[in-house]
């Protein structure tokens, strides 16, 4: 058996392996881009930041919405795919998991949220631009009484104006709910001359919010750090929602590797890849280590350019799917012994079905070791399969395949 073997054989193996570990990765993304899944764990954790709570999937109310649907409908909305309706959190949706994945494809909530974007979008949902506030209010809901004070108000912006206006909206006895908490948000442009009073009704917003949610302790504690450092401010919740997301980017993979576990058992029993079967293989037909091996430095560059162009970390769904069918397509391409033969095959045949207990045992112990080898990801095995794949350039050319 000539040298090159003992380096071609774990060649051929593990190019099977990363092949395999593309498939798997791929079909794990397109399941959950199907479900929805890292826009509803999203979700659930900024649930827990602003203590909403769970999703009541028993009514359909728009009712004291929680602030969670309040920041996605509202500084939020421009990065929903296109959703077709409110984030509303008790949207009726029925009930389990069919239930979860069609309100969660009907609200179409994004996956990632950047820090700052959301540390701004926080502070104006809890405080709110008085001009923007003011612009966006519809004057025909105000007395006759009020409203050229109104319009004087948001030309000027002055303290004096808007505590005239603040007391002649709350004063008028035809004012309606909605003029009155108007009136409530014009009283902070009293503030404008006063920095140091400028934080008080944002920390009048946080009481507002659940004792215990950790959103209200984290930023009443910025808030008094800062001042009316808005700037300030929208840098320190942006760091520690940066930190919250790293804890649960890191859940998010423990998690998602029990899926993988699953996934790659699927692919193994699919193809039937026995890693001892495969092994042997390699080590027996040197044209087949041969034509592996030169697969393999094809996969390698192929891979490295793929990794280098790529300008999108996620794909759709149906583009894991795609990926994860080509996958397979060429991990059958490699003419190796994967797959089933029928019944009435030859036994010696690595495809076919074992007919004694000790034929069952290497196959069960091949399959499991090939499914914990696509769990580790395409990218370690890659990687492991370009330095191979270089030491053998570097070394002594081997005999030509028989």
């Amino acid at each position: 058996m000539p040298d090159s073997a003992i380096l071609d054989v774990p060649i051929g193996l593990i190019l099977v392996f990363a092949i395999g570990s593309v498939a798997v990765s791929r079909i794990n993304e397109a399941v959950f881009g199907i479900m929805s899944y890292r826009s509803r764990q999203l979700e659930v954790e900024l649930r827990r930041l602003f203590g909403d709570g769970p999703v009541d999937r028993t009514e359909e109310t728009t009712v004291d919405r929680s602030r969670t649907a309040q920041l996605f409908d509202g500084p939020l909305r421009g990065l929903r795919s296109g959703g077709q309706a409110n984030a509303v959190p008790d949207m009726k949706d029925g009930s389990g998991p069919i239930g979860v994945w069609r309100r969660a494809r009907h609200l179409r909530l994004p996956s990632y949220i950047p820090s700052v974007a959301f540390a701004r979008g926080v502070l104006d949902m809890l405080e709110p631009p008085v001009r923007v506030l003011l612009g966006r209010m519809d004057t025909a809901t105000l007395p006759d009484t009020a409203r050229d004070a109104y319009r004087d108000a948001h030309r000027s912006l002055t303290a004096t104006t808007a505590e005239a206006l603040a007391d002649a909206i709350a004063a008028a006895p035809s004012a309606s709910e909605e003029s009155r908490r108007l009136a409530t948000s014009i009283a902070g442009l009293a503030r404008l001359d006063h920095p140091e009073e400028s934080i008080e009704p944002l920390l009048d917003e946080l009481k507002k919010l659940p004792k215990d949610a950790p959103l209200r302790l984290v930023l009443t504690g910025i808030v008094t750090r800062a001042g009316h450092d808005r700037d300030r401010i929208v840098a320190e919740l942006a760091a520690w929602y940066d930190d919250t997301m790293d804890r649960l980017s890191g859940w998010y993979k423990r998690r998602v590797q029990r899926f993988l576990i699953a996934y790659a058992l699927l692919v193994t029993l699919l193809l039937n890849l026995d890693a001892i079967a495969l092994t042997n293989a390699l080590w027996q037909n040197r044209s087949l280590r041969a034509a592996v091996v030169e697969a393999a430095a094809t996969q390698v560059n192929s891979f490295a350019v793929s990794t280098s162009t790529s300008t999108s970390p996620t794909n759709t769904p149906e583009d894991a799917a795609n990926q994860a069918v080509q996958a397979i397509r060429d991990a059958r391409a490699l003419h190796l012994p994967l797959g089933w033969t029928g019944a009435g095959s030859d036994s010696a045949d690595p495809r076919a079905v074992p007919d004694d207990v000790g034929g069952w045992a290497l196959k069960i112990l091949g399959w499991l070791f090939t499914t914990l080898a696509l769990s580790l990801g395409a990218p370690f095995w890659f990687d492991l399969l370009g330095r191979l794949v270089n030491m053998r350039s570097t070394g002594p050319k081997p005999l030509p395949a028989a």
